[in-house]
């Protein structure tokens, strides 16, 4: 009987009789060769990416080690390095450098557009080569750098590059925070861009201005980077000088900026905390309160009523009040005359001093009984403020408002009637006068009037006689001629 010929079944597995006669099947011999295939792909793409990541992390360390034997070869030979025509131009690597770049002063803000940006002091910016471990500026002819060639790149980053205050950063790092101008527009940052360093290692960065504002970038906030310009240096890396962070804002803007310090003929919403046209500077401007020097001469006659028509919270108050205190009162003063007292006030209605008969007092020289009677003529001088005489006080330029010297009157006596032309002060008045006067003036006020202790009163003689005079506890007149 002829011998069966295996066959093969529906997978490929061959199938034959066994010695007990019945089939059985020899194993499978599949080969499974596309799977197989791409395993191996897989490996040997992995392979292959770690060598080329091995070969990437070494690149700098050979670099750094071919430019320091060649800087070796030649100063071994006494030979100086081949210039820069040459092709043997190794590029630098990352690796740390013992100088930077800094800027002399913070940066005057805030900034506007089409305006010259200027450091903190209002001059043109500075930038310094420095050493990072003496903070000492370099000279440019000490270093490698040469001393006529050395420029620098003024840029434009990230306001957020660096926020974590890191004294480090790599050139790729400073690279990628570089902010480019809008399509459409005009370089970002314009004018002397490209500045020189003298041999003093200070490079001056005088005309450079923004030309749109940040508010298109995700952290509406810009800074200026410097880095040496790659054309002129081969070197060793010197790490880029970054400003602070800050907003850009448009020039239209700078109508309703702040001052810092105010002037006292500003407009009362130069101030901290009060918005042009808004509730605040229009609910002042109703009470004549439209200027710095209004709104301070306020708050020394009556500091409540000041407070109660602007309305704030204790915190938004004192940002405005300390703004207001930080402007410079000048060399202005004025004068309210009668012919036997004048009394001096600065320009936000203090007392500077006063002059009794023919000798002239600081405030704080009069004795009591003098103190609450030039405080009572003090009165009368607020209601004349516009008709006292302008004179200079060269004692008082560039002084600033006190913030010691208490109120002139209180809160309740803006609308009393504080002399009458009887030359006797009203009664709501003198409770006003007693109620602000220190505690001497309160106990001279209130001294009993006997024979033996008169007690004066500046007061106006009635109109028929325009002269001014001392009214005792008697009722008598000390008329002076």
């Amino acid at each position: 009987m002829a011998a069966r010929r295996p066959r093969r079944d529906d997978d490929g597995d061959e199938e034959g009789i066994g010695a007990d006669g019945h089939p059985h099947r020899r194993g499978s011999r599949r080969i499974r060769q596309p799977a197989v295939a791409f395993t191996n792909i897989v490996r040997r793409a992995v392979a292959q990416e770690t060598i080329q990541q091995i070969v990437h992390n070494l690149e700098p360390l050979i670099r750094r080690v071919v430019r320091e034997e060649i800087h070796k070869i030649f100063s071994q030979n006494d030979h100086h390095m081949p210039p820069r025509s040459l092709s043997l131009r190794i590029q630098e690597a990352p690796v740390s450098s013992s100088l930077k770049l800094v800027f002399a002063k913070n940066l005057n803000l805030p900034i506007f557009t089409n305006n010259k940006i200027v450091d903190s002091e209002h001059n043109a910016i500075e930038v310094h080569l420095m050493d990072a471990n003496t903070t000492c500026i370099i000279p440019p002819p000490d270093t490698h750098l040469g001393s006529s060639s050395v420029r620098l790149e003024v840029l434009v980053l990230d306001g957020d590059f660096c926020r974590e205050d890191r004294d480090r950063w790599t050139a790729d790092q400073f690279n990628t925070a570089i902010v480019k101008a809008r399509e459409g527009k005009r370089p970002l940052l314009v004018g002397s861009v490209n500045v020189p360093m003298n041999n003093h290692g200070v490079a001056v960065i005088d005309d450079v201005s923004f030309t749109d504002n940040s508010s298109w970038i995700r952290c509406r906030r810009f800074r200026i980077g410097v880095r040496i310009m790659p054309e002129s240096h081969f070197g060793a890396r010197i790490q880029e000088a970054i400003s602070e962070s800050f907003t850009v804002k448009d020039h239209r803007g700078e109508l309703y900026k702040k001052h810092y310090p105010p002037f006292l003929t500003d407009n009362i919403w130069r101030l901290e905390k009060i918005r042009k046209d808004g509730p605040i500077d229009k609910k002042l401007e109703s009470e004549g309160i439209r200027t710095v020097q209004d709104f301070l001469k306020l708050n020394t006659i009556d500091p409540n009523k000041l407070r109660a028509l602007v309305g704030m919270k204790d915190k938004q108050w004192s940002a405005t009040l300390n703004h207001a205190k930080t402007c410079e009162l000048g060399q202005k003063c004025y004068v309210f005359k009668t012919l036997e007292c004048d009394i001096t006030f600065n320009p936000i209605g203090e007392i500077l001093a006063a002059r009794i008969g023919d000798q002239t007092f600081p405030l704080e020289e009069l004795h009591p009984q003098q103190l609450f009677h030039v405080k009572q003529l003090a009165t009368q001088a607020y209601q004349l403020w516009d008709q006292l005489e302008e004179v200079t006080n060269e004692s008082n330029s560039g002084r600033k408002p006190s913030d010691s010297q208490e109120s002139m009157i209180s809160s309740g006596a803006q609308h009393a009637k504080y002399l009458d032309y009887t030359g006797t002060a009203t009664s709501s008045a003198v409770a006003a006068m007693s109620t602000n006067s220190s505690s001497t003036s309160d106990s001279a006020a209130a001294a009993p009037a006997n024979d033996a202790t008169m007690f004066w009163t500046p007061s106006i003689i009635p109109p028929d006689d325009d002269h001014f005079g001392w009214q005792n506890s008697s009722g008598c007149w000390d008329q002076v001629d």
